[in-house]
């Protein structure tokens, strides 16, 4: 199994000559001393501060390992998530491109590296992944637990899974009886997921609980509250902490993570070249399992290769124009779900034209990369999902399966019910003000789950798959 070890490193608040500030420094000169990689995910605010402060060793210490943006300026209002929330499809992926940039450029310029984009809190949103994306940058913590998959695909970005352990040793380390019973749990925990996942994540820390009583967002940013810079709270020091018993206490987690027999150590930029080649071509033979396993559920799924929303194009093409010896297989679109409201079912699908609706899709998706909502009154106005049970029935020549072994929703797709509960609970991030609205955030999270996918590692892939690390373009016309 692979795995990593990441740290949220967040203080630009405390005064320059606070030992906070040294102490990602310090865990990263351990981790180097041991042969152990780390992620260090960092505000951008929080970059500017180590360089304009001249905190020079921290920053080489932090460099000889990987490096995220952990949102350009953490909690501060606007957060990304309350303005994206606010704003329409494309507007809200602008926003964020014209938000998070800024903090992409600084890791780069200050610690030569910018692996990923990292969730801070409760800052999710379908647009956030997508935009990261299309900055060539994965997104750090999914929503998503499918089994025996910790990275996924999702907004056509990969998505890394987090820490999902229930013990964590931000106040641990300096209480060392307390410190104890966490590291033993360290053992059985890696052993399990190891028979389970092919990756897994754990949590350094972070730094600043380690000795602070509180975050900085809970002093000055909490419920959306705003204050200016030079009103801004600092957190205290909590009694009898002791920096060597920390920075003991964690060398000897590091000591057991490396002996682990069971776990390669990696990090971001690791796990993103391990799982980061998708499917761009397959073969008529996967994709007809892909209808396959469509017609099992009774409407949209996701298979190993092909999301709900590229079985439902790919369908809609091979019906059009199917493979041939001059043209074997079809490339891989990056088809995104609809971005518009969804309208209810249709009552009836028996009398739809498969040829109809194959073509109102093809026509809509080389328009624009999107789903329609849903398909004209020429194809009974049938959703999307319907649409996709309508084409892989037509593929495998049967029919239509019974109404009582239908599923014509996107929410019946495994792990989607799962991801949007855990997504709801974001909505409680204490800085979340009123300018938050989590409703349509929901919504689009929702439509966009047409995108879901494993991510696999290379060897994983069957045969009839060709994988590459582009993203393909709507390719040419049928003729």
């Amino acid at each position: 199994m692979y795995s990593l070890l990441y740290f949220d490193t967040e203080d630009f608040v405390s005064p320059p000559d606070h030992p906070v500030h040294q102490l990602p420094g310090q865990f990263a000169e351990i981790m180097t001393r041991h042969g152990l990689p780390g992620c260090f995910h960092i505000h951008g605010e929080k970059a500017r501060f180590m360089q304009r402060h001249g905190q020079r060793e921290v920053i080489e210490a932090i460099s000889r390992h990987d490096v995220s943006l952990h949102y350009d300026r953490g909690s501060i209002h606007p957060t990304t998530a309350e303005e994206v929330s606010g704003l329409p499809w494309f507007e809200g992926v602008e926003r964020v491109l014209f938000r998070e940039l800024p903090g992409f450029q600084a890791l780069e310029r200050i610690f030569g590296k910018c692996s990923s984009l990292t969730q801070h809190g409760g800052t999710f949103a379908a647009q956030i992944v997508y935009a990261a994306g299309k900055l060539g940058k994965p997104f750090f913590y999914s929503p998503f637990r499918l089994p025996g998959r910790n990275v996924v695909w999702y907004c056509q970005n990969l998505l890394i899974g987090g820490y999902q352990a229930g013990f964590y040793f931000d106040r641990a380390y300096c209480d060392t009886p307390e410190f104890e019973e966490q590291l033993a749990k360290v053992d059985g925990y890696l052993a399990e997921r190891a028979r389970e996942y092919d990756y897994t994540a754990m949590f350094g820390c972070h730094p600043l609980i380690t000795i602070m009583d509180e975050f900085p967002c809970g002093l000055n940013w909490l419920r959306g509250s705003s204050p200016e810079p030079a009103r801004w709270r600092v957190p205290e020091m909590m009694e009898g902490v002791s920096i060597e018993t920390i920075l003991l206490n964690f060398e000897r987690l590091v000591q057991k993570f490396v002996a682990q027999p069971d776990v390669e150590w990696t990090d971001v930029a690791g796990v993103a070249e391990l799982f980061g080649a998708r499917p761009v071509r397959v073969s008529d033979e996967v994709l007809l399992r892909g209808a396959e396993a469509v017609y099992e559920a009774g409407g949209p799924t996701f298979t190993d290769e092909l999301s709900a929303a590229e079985l439902l194009f790919l369908l809609a093409r091979r019906l059009l124009q199917p493979a041939s010896a001059h043209a074997p297989g079809y490339e891989v679109p990056q088809v995104m779900g609809p971005i518009e409201p969804e309208s209810p079912p249709a009552a009836r699908l028996g009398d739809v034209s498969a040829q109809a609706a194959a073509e109102e899709i093809t026509r809509a998706c080389y328009a624009s990369g999107y789903l329609p909502a849903r398909l004209s009154e020429v194809c009974g106005a049938i959703t999307p999902e319907q649409a996709l049970l309508v084409l892989a029935s037509e593929a495998l020549g049967r029919e239509l399966p019974p109404l009582d072994a239908r599923t014509e929703t996107v929410d019946a797709i495994p792990g989607v019910r799962e991801a949007l509960a855990l997504a709801r609970r974001f909505g409680d991030w204490r800085p979340h003000g009123p300018a938050y609205l989590q409703a349509p955030l929901l919504e689009h999270a929702r439509r966009q789950c047409w995108t879901l996918k494993p991510a696999l590692l290379a060897g994983q892939y069957a045969d009839g798959v060709e994988l590459g690390r582009h993203l393909n373009p709507m390719f040419e016309r049928p003729e």
